[in-house]
């Protein structure tokens, strides 16, 4: 017996016709994504409505036999069918036969079968197996927690809070005790409502609901202020209750908003994924926008940028971008074009990077740096590529101003040796440009005089409007956009006409820059966000040429 079973076994798991079905079912009846879940559970909805409908209608009026023998006969055959295919589904059986080796196997089919028997006493089973019989269709109400999938997300919320929900039934039954002995000891023999002790218990309950249906009221001074608190404590628990619901409920809907968002991710072309919506994944977003080829996708924890970035009108997932889970449910079809990833803390890049690459290895990464230190530390993770957002603006400020100044003969001065400008200007220096720098902080320019720079000044905030700067190029490059602003506009109303140059990395807009009179302005944002598109379409096209290689 055993040999045939284990043959059987054998046989069931290189079916691949018995895959095949038993997949096809399990989708059917579990799986929401299913394409034709939706028509089962609609044709499933019909006939609890049609039997319930039946059930009373035979209460009340005669109807048709036909009727009855299409509920008695059909209608139970479904549920009876479906009830054996959620069992077979529930556990494949031959899988931990097969692993299982003949000596080890004899004498262990009981821990096969305690799967299955594990399957039927849960309450979603027990009801559908109760549903089945004609004397309790009635029952068959309760099924429609397998096909409402938005009743049953509900259900699932509070049960998360099924900790508060226990004691606030521990509270409901001592407090309904409690008032309701009480209230018998203070008022039985005199109240003539009251009959006996569950009369009092009925009380007490409907008094702490607040329902208060006045077939029992109390008749003596103790009674009505007995009364009076269960009023109040039947206040506390409702407040309670409804607190507790409306945070379950909140959550889940979080999640159903995100599933409907991942649904909709997986219905566009050319998908990108923003992790991170602050300054630079907002520029990002509106340039992708602006291209047209490209439909940017949101990833967001924070509550706050989220909601921005719903008012901005993009598809916006609320959740950490960090789930493992989240990242599997993207990667259902071959349609995301690239990931970025834009956290301000280098290991929450690290980790979704590590995340995407171990989940779908051909995903496409990109990330940014916030500290060059870690640059070994990314490569590891096989990022297809980086942007340091400073970087990025030290390259094409430098190249720009070292064209202007070789061409047009012009000396360099920078106002600030800040984190946005001392690398610019040492390599500057190294190519031979002589470069003045203005610095009104001392710690920085002391640091400037140990880099080796001979012409550095040291000025208050208001002194840049007795600087001889009558030729050359001027770098507004201050921590504060407010001084570059002032700077700017100080420049040009002194009769300054050559260029000036800004260095931003402002999360504002930069249009006081221009009106202040700035020729030509870095931004750190926007310059890194060209970059992270330009990226994005050069491994599009570098993938389009090796398709077309191999047509």
């Amino acid at each position: 017996m055993h040999n045939f079973i284990l043959k059987l076994s054998e046989t069931i798991d290189k079916s691949v016709k018995y895959q095949k079905i038993k997949s096809f079912f399990r989708a059917l009846l579990e799986d929401i994504n299913s394409p034709y879940k939706k028509y089962f559970d609609m044709f499933m909805i019909g006939l609890i409505v049609i039997s319930i409908s039946i059930l009373i209608m035979s209460k009340s009026e005669k109807i048709p036999n036909w009727l009855v023998e299409f509920d008695l006969y059909f209608i139970t055959a479904i549920f009876a069918l479906e009830y054996l295919l959620r069992l077979w589904i529930s556990h494949d059986i031959h899988k931990y036969i097969v692993s299982s080796s003949q000596s080890t196997m004899s004498g262990k089919y009981w821990t096969v079968v305690k799967a299955k028997l594990r399957y039927m006493i849960t309450l979603p089973a027990l009801i559908d197996l109760v549903a089945i019989f004609p004397k309790f269709r009635i029952i068959r109400l309760l099924k429609l927690y397998h096909y409402m999938h938005g009743a049953s997300s509900l259900f699932n919320a509070l049960l998360k809070k099924r900790f508060e929900f226990i004691f606030l039934g521990y509270m409901l039954f001592g407090i309904t005790f409690s008032l309701g002995s009480i209230f018998y000891l203070l008022e039985f023999g005199i109240n003539e409502s009251l009959h006996s002790y569950l009369d009092a218990i009925y009380w007490a309950l409907v008094t702490i609901s607040t329902v208060g249906y006045g077939d029992i009221s109390p008749v003596t001074e103790m009674g009505k202020v007995v009364s009076m608190f269960g009023i109040i404590f039947g206040i506390a628990m409702i407040s309670f209750v409804t607190s507790v619901m409306v945070s379950a409920f909140s959550e889940r809907f979080d999640e159903l908003r995100n599933q409907d968002s991942i649904n909709n991710v997986n219905k566009m072309k050319n998908v990108v994924i923003i992790n991170g919506y602050g300054h630079l994944g907002t520029t990002i977003a509106k340039k992708l926008r602006i291209h047209k080829n490209y439909e940017p996708v949101i990833i967001e924890s924070d509550e706050e940028k989220a909601s921005a970035a719903l008012e901005d009108g993009y598809n916006v997932i609320h959740a950490d971008g960090s789930s493992a889970k989240l990242i599997k449910d993207l990667y259902q079809r071959s349609n995301i074009t690239a990931m970025l990833t834009l956290r301000s803390s280098d290991i929450n890049n690290i980790y979704f990077i590590l995340n995407a690459k171990s989940i779908y290895a051909n995903s496409v990464v990109y990330t940014r740096m916030n500290q060059i230190e870690l640059h070994a530390q990314y490569l590891a993770t096989n990022v297809d590529g980086i942007v340091e957002p400073y970087n990025v603006v030290d390259s094409k400020a430098f190249h720009y101003l070292k064209k202007h100044s070789e061409e047009e003969k012009k000396n360099i001065f920078f106002f600030g040796y800040t984190h946005k400008s001392s690398h610019i200007c040492k390599m500057l220096k190294e190519e031979g440009i002589d470069v003045s720098i203005y610095e009104i902080d001392s710690a920085r320019y002391e640091s400037a005089k140990l880099d080796d720079f001979t012409s550095v000044i040291l000025i208050d905030k208001q002194s840049a409007i007795k600087t001889d700067i009558s030729d050359g190029i001027a770098v507004c490059a201050m921590d504060e956009e407010a001084l570059n602003v002032y700077y700017a506009i100080t420049l040009r109303a002194n009769g300054f006409n050559s260029e000036i140059v800004a260095l931003s990395d402002s999360k504002e807009d930069n249009r006081k820059l221009l009106l202040a009179g700035v020729s030509k302005i870095f931004d750190m944002y926007d310059e890194s966000a060209s970059q992270f598109v330009e990226m994005i379409e050069n491994n599009e096209n570098n993938e389009n040429n090796e398709k077309k290689e191999k047509i």
